[in-house]
C-alpha cells in the first residue's frame, strides 16, 4: 500500500518521550483536529527541538497510511514561534496549563476550524500581552463556550477578567472553573500544572 502524506498547519500541545529514539507529539491540527504522531530523533538538533515547544505553530507533514495505529511525522517547519512566551516564566506557565487543558478536553480527532482559530488567536495574544496574569481564566471561559458546556453562573465576564485581580480572587476563580470542568467534561481531571500555576502567580 503506498504511503499517503498529509500536510497541515498545527499547534503543538506537547512532546512526550517514549524511548531513546521515539517520542509522541501531540498537536491540534487545522485539518484533522487533535492528533498524536510518532516522532523519531525529536530530542536531537536544537533547531528541531524548538519547533516542539508548547503552543508553537508549525506546518507538519506525516504518513497518513490507514494501516498505522499512529501516523509518523515526516517533517516539521516552524510557522510562528511565540518567543515572548518561552522567555517569561508567567507566560510559559500559562502555556503549559493551557496545553494540558486542551489535552484533557479535546480527546478525540475532530476537525473544528473555530477551535483551531481560537487556539491560534490565544497563542498570539499570550505572546504579546505584558500583563498575562488572568489569561488562563479568560481561556477557560472561552474554551467552555466552544466545548458547548455553557458558562458557569456568577463568574466574572471577559471585561472584568481583563482588569487586575488580587491573588485570592484569581485563585478562587481558577478553582471554581476547574470544578465546573470536572462536573461537565467526562475526560477532565485537575491539571498537573495547576499547583505550579498557582505558585507562579502567588
Amino acid at each position: 500500500m503506498p504511503i499517503m502524506k498529509q500536510t497541515t498547519e498545527a499547534i503543538v500541545l506537547g512532546l512526550r518521550k517514549h524511548s531513546d529514539k521515539l517520542s509522541v507529539l501531540h498537536v491540534y491540527s487545522k485539518a484533522e483536529g487533535r492528533l498524536a504522531l510518532q516522532v523519531y530523533g525529536a530530542h536531537g538538533k536544537h533547531k528541531v527541538r524548538a519547533a516542539y515547544q508548547p503552543l508553537s505553530v508549525v506546518e507538519i507533514t506525516y504518513d497518513a497510511q490507514p494501516s498505522r495505529t499512529m501516523p509518523v511525522l515526516s517533517t516539521v517547519d516552524p510557522l510562528y514561534m511565540p518567543e515572548q512566551v518561552y522567555g517569561d516564566i508567567r507566560r510559559q506557565t500559562i502555556a503549559l496549563f493551557v496545553t494540558e487543558m486542551l489535552m484533557l478536553t479535546l480527546t478525540h480527532p475532530m476537525h473544528d476550524s473555530r477551535m483551531y482559530e481560537f487556539i491560534d488567536d490565544f497563542v498570539h495574544e499570550l505572546n504579546g500581552n505584558q500583563t498575562p496574569e488572568n489569561m488562563h481564566l479568560l481561556f477557560m471561559l472561552r474554551l467552555a463556550e466552544l466545548l458547548g458546556i455553557g458558562m458557569p453562573d456568577g463568574l466574572p465576564t471577559d471585561t472584568v477578567l481583563s482588569q487586575p485581580m488580587s491573588r485570592t480572587q484569581r485563585q478562587q476563580e481558577l478553582r471554581r472553573l476547574c470544578d465546573y470542568y470536572l462536573e461537565h467534561v467526562d475526560s477532565f481531571r485537575p491539571p498537573k500544572s495547576l499547583d505550579i500555576l498557582i505558585e507562579v502567580f502567588d
